[in-house]
């Protein structure tokens, strides 16, 4: 009975480890590229690191990507898990969306830009970390400059 209670002592403070957010260390590779159907689009990866022993989940809502100042297009995405104890990066892809060009003002944005071989990609929103009871919401907001031609 002596030890059953230091195992149960053991395992209570064991199990009173705070959990911790998974600590975002910035988004790379802003890229345009082929999907499998054959599509462009623009795919960029958010880069975190998880401190905690348990996993979660990442939830992309309401994520708001804009091309040279311009609204482009909301980025809403499946799921993804987050593993423990580990580096990882979630993918964020957003068709790119030839129509946005044929716009008003955005035409000559582009021919501007493609003579300049770059565009102004920002993501701005929020990604959510979901693990038993948290559910803590990460601000995203990120520029840089994507070249056009390789």
């Amino acid at each position: 009975m002596k030890y059953f209670g230091l195992l149960l002592l053991i395992i209570t403070l064991s199990s009173c480890n705070v959990m911790k957010a998974p600590e975002f260390t910035g988004i790379s590779n802003i890229d345009l590229k082929k999907n499998k159907q054959g599509k462009t689009v623009l795919v960029a990866y958010a880069k975190y690191h998880n401190p905690n022993l348990l996993g979660g989940k990442f939830k992309i809502k309401d994520v708001k990507v804009f091309v040279n100042d311009k609204f482009f297009a909301n980025l809403n995405s499946e799921t993804y898990k987050v593993p423990s104890v580990k580096d990882f990066e979630i993918p964020l892809e957003v068709d790119f969306d030839a129509s946005f060009f044929k716009k008003k003002g955005n035409f000559i944005n582009a021919i501007s830009n493609a003579l300049q071989n770059k565009l102004s990609v920002h993501y701005q929103g929020k990604i959510y970390y979901v693990s038993h009871k948290l559910n803590i919401p990460y601000k995203i907001d990120y520029t840089q400059d994507v070249k056009i031609f390789k």
